[in-house]
Formats: C-alpha cells, sequence, structure tokens
C-alpha cells in the first residue's frame, strides 16, 4: 500500500472514531437527555448508543487492517505471465511457435513467416495489469482540494457541535414555539397530565344505566343522576343558574368530566412538607380544560419549578411572568413549551430569560377571551437549579 493510500485509510479510520465517540460521550456524559426520550417514550437513546459502538468497532476494524493488501482482486496487482510454448505443426514441415510474456491485454504480436516450411511464430504478448492506484471513495477520487473539503465536512461540524451547541433553549426559541399563544382547550397531551386518579376518570364515565335513561325523547337540559332517574328539565343547571338581569355566563372552554373532590387531588398529587400541592406547568396547564379539577384545585397551595420568561400578554400593569416547562414528543426539535402566568400583588420581579425558579403560591382561574386560563398567585419566588431533566416527556 502506497503512503498515499496509508494516510487516506487513517484518516478514513479517524473519521469513524470521531463519529462514533461524539455519539458515546453524548450518551455517556448524561447529555443526551436534553435531546431525546428515555428508553420508555421511545428508543433513540438506545439508538445513539449503539450507533457509536457499532462506528467505533468498524474504526477499529479498518485500523486493524490497514497492512492487509487485495490479493486475488483485480485491484493493486500485476499480471507477468511468460509462456514458451514449443510445438510441431502437422500441416506444415515442423515449425516452432514461441509465446512470450503471456497475458490478458496489450497483445503485442510478432509473426515472422518464412514460407510454410522451417518458419517461427514468435508471439509477445506484453501486458501489465498496474491497478496499484485504483480509488475507492471521496477521499480516495478526489484532488487534494476535495479531499480537504470532504475531510473538514466529515469531521468539523460534529465536533463543533458537541463543544458548542447549548443544551437547553433559549428565551427567543421558546417564543418562537408559541410560548405566548397557548391554547388552554387543547387535549393532545391531557389524559398524561390529568389530575385524576384512574379510577375516577372510569367514575367519570356514564353507566349502562345512566345511558338507557338519556334517550331521543329526553327534553334538553335534563339533569341524570347517578340512579338514572331524570329530573325536571331546566334552562341552566341549577348551580348555575343565571340571575333576574344578570348578563349570560361567558362561554368556557372548560368540561365537567364527573365529580372530583380535595380527597382525591390530595390521592393524586404530593404535597410538601409546608402543605403546597406539587405540580408540573403542564399539569396546571391542563386543569383548564377540567371544570371540577378547577373547582377542587382554586384557592389550593401550589409549587411548581420552572423556567421564567416575561409576560406579554395581558399585562398592562405589569404584575405578572409567565413559566413554562419545556415537553418533547421525539426529540428536542418538536419540543414545546406549556406556559401559564403567574401574578404578584405588586409589580413583577425582573429575572433574566429562562432562568429556573420555584414558585410558590395559590391557584386560579380567569376568564380571557374565550379561554380559562390558569393563574397562579404568587406568594414566593426564588431562583433555583434546574431539575436533573430539564425536558418533560
Amino acid at each position: 500500500m502506497s503512503a498515499q493510500k496509508t494516510v487516506l485509510h487513517l484518516i478514513s479510520v479517524a473519521l469513524l472514531l470521531v463519529w462514533g465517540g461524539v455519539m458515546l460521550y453524548f450518551y455517556v456524559s448524561g447529555r443526551i437527555v436534553n435531546y431525546l426520550p428515555p428508553l420508555s417514550e421511545g428508543w433513540f437513546r438506545p439508538m445513539a448508543l449503539a450507533g457509536g459502538i457499532g462506528l467505533i468497532l468498524l474504526g477499529v476494524f479498518n485500523l486493524a487492517t490497514l497492512g492487509s493488501t487485495d490479493e486475488g482482486t483485480c485491484c493493486d496487482h500485476d499480471h507477468g505471465h511468460d509462456h514458451d510454448h514449443d510445438h510441431p505443426h502437422d500441416e506444415c514441415c515442423g515449425h516452432e511457435h514461441k509465446h512470450e510474456e503471456h497475458a490478458c491485454s496489450d497483445h503485442d504480436h510478432k509473426h515472422a513467416h518464412h514460407g510454410c516450411c522451417a518458419h517461427d511464430h514468435d508471439h509477445h504478448h506484453d501486458h501489465n495489469h498496474s491497478h496499484e492506484e485504483h480509488a475507492h471513495g471521496i477521499l480516495e477520487e478526489s484532488g487534494p482540494i476535495g479531499r480537504t473539503v470532504a475531510i473538514l465536512i466529515l469531521g468539523v461540524p460534529v465536533l463543533l457541535a458537541a463543544a458548542l451547541t447549548p443544551d437547553k433553549f433559549s428565551g427567543r426559541a421558546a417564543v418562537n414555539k408559541g410560548l405566548y399563544s397557548p391554547n388552554y382547550a387543547d387535549t393532545s397531551r391531557a389524559e398524561q397530565f390529568t389530575l385524576r386518579k384512574e379510577a375516577t376518570k372510569e367514575a367519570a364515565k356514564p353507566t349502562q344505566k345512566q345511558t338507557a335513561a338519556v334517550t331521543q325523547d329526553t327534553p334538553p337540559g335534563t339533569v341524570v343522576n347517578p340512579d338514572g332517574i331524570t329530573a325536571k328539565p331546566t334552562d341552566q343547571p341549577p348551580a348555575t343558574a343565571a340571575k333576574a338581569g344578570s348578563p349570560p355566563p361567558a362561554k368556557s372552554s372548560s368540561q365537567s368530566f364527573g365529580e372530583f373532590t380535595l380527597e382525591d387531588l390530595k390521592q393524586q398529587v404530593p404535597m410538601s412538607k409546608d402543605g403546597n400541592f406539587v405540580l408540573e406547568v403542564p399539569e396546571l396547564f391542563y386543569t383548564a380544560g377540567d371544570l371540577e379539577v378547577q373547582k377542587v384545585l382554586a384557592g389550593q397551595p401550589i409549587e411548581t419549578i420552572a423556567q421564567v420568561m416575561p409576560e406579554k400578554v395581558n399585562n398592562a400593569d405589569g404584575k405578572r411572568l409567565r413559566i413554562l416547562r419545556l415537553l418533547v414528543q421525539c426529540c428536542a426539535a418538536d419540543a414545546r413549551p406549556y406556559s401559564v402566568p403567574v401574578e404578584f400583588d405588586d409589580k413583577a420581579p425582573t429575572f433574566k430569560d429562562m432562568t429556573w425558579v420555584k414558585v410558590v403560591g395559590k391557584m386560579g382561574y380567569e376568564k380571557e377571551g374565550d379561554q380559562t386560563i390558569p393563574l397562579v398567585k404568587v406568594s414566593k419566588i426564588e431562583e433555583t437549579t434546574a431539575p436533573d431533566q430539564s425536558m418533560l416527556y
């Protein structure tokens, strides 16, 4: 193997080791948790580990076979066949055929004919196959400039990404992903973050007896109690009947999913030593769609850890901030911010964008436009360290 081919071979090995090493580094260092979900949510992390190991093994194999030759192939070999044939030809009077250096191509034939008798046939076949410089792959097929560019493209970006890419989103990225335009009526991940126990959710489903009691002839507004007995229809449910002369209630996106009690909340949600319900921001977010949970949670002390941004929606008096958590479906690229506003008695304090804070306060709900807004009335806020997993899955 020529010196040039040896250098190119070593460069190829180095590139394989770089790519495999970066994948293993992200896995072993723990940085991968900021980019890909755990095994319980997908196979991405194990695939990154397997890919890194595979590239390292391939690089080591190529390094171990550096000195091997390609015997038995058409590459990097020299064919030289020297055949000397003396044989009589019966059809003439004893001539001699001499074949020298017989190979597969580039035939140089010299025939000296001296009549029919006593002539020499000198066949000189000279065909040397020299495939020593056959090229395989972009590094060998390119010239010096092309090789340099290829090496830079294959090696530099992945090293810079590993060294310089931050493991967190900026405030601008959160804004671009819809931080200030939340849809509190969204139910795409509501079941994952509901505060109801499974038993409670099952109890909220109508029983067969209840379903049978509601027929096509049942007047609108009829209330069906758990025993399947229908009460007299009213224009509005008793608890929300409008007083004479009062404006009609605003349309709400919240729904009632059956009875939910404070005891259910205590069973479902952990409490801090200070007696606060410890909730994640997406859990607060999805309470906006459940009227029964709102009735129980409103006024209750809660605490949460989140990142903070300035509030730019309905904040004319400057008393609000917005807290958020990023939720990953597949990988960091599809991360989505779940956010709720938090309100202070006086002007809101100032924090650097995306600072991690611990918020303590009481839960409340307000109508803004056609949405029910979860709103935390803050009693205490302080900067804190980021949780082990900065993004939720």
